[in-house]
């Protein structure tokens, strides 16, 4: 899966992962019973609805990738004491 995703941002770029995406997600998704019973504005609603609760959690996922990265140190000292925080890396 990982060198479709690499092959499809060389070829396509992020609209065609964007499709790739899209369609795996919502492949099968209106064939479900469900939405026989639901009018077209209320379908409509609920797959904006999904849409944006994919969004979302792309941009947590960025989110908290871009964190990972970064090294967050902190200390918090009591009682008028002190805190010390060793961040030293030792390399063999």
């Amino acid at each position: 899966m990982d060198n479709f995703f690499k092959a499809a941002l060389g070829i396509g770029g992020l609209g065609t992962v964007g499709a790739a995406v899209f369609f795996g997600l919502y492949k099968d998704w209106l064939a479900l019973d469900i939405f026989s019973k639901l009018s077209a504005d209320q379908t409509f609603i609920i797959m904006l609805v999904f849409l944006g609760l994919v969004f979302l959690s792309l941009v947590v996922l960025v989110i908290a990738y871009i964190l990972k990265g970064m090294n967050i140190n902190s200390a918090k000292a009591v009682n008028n004491s002190v805190a010390i925080i060793n961040d030293t890396k030792q390399h063999d």
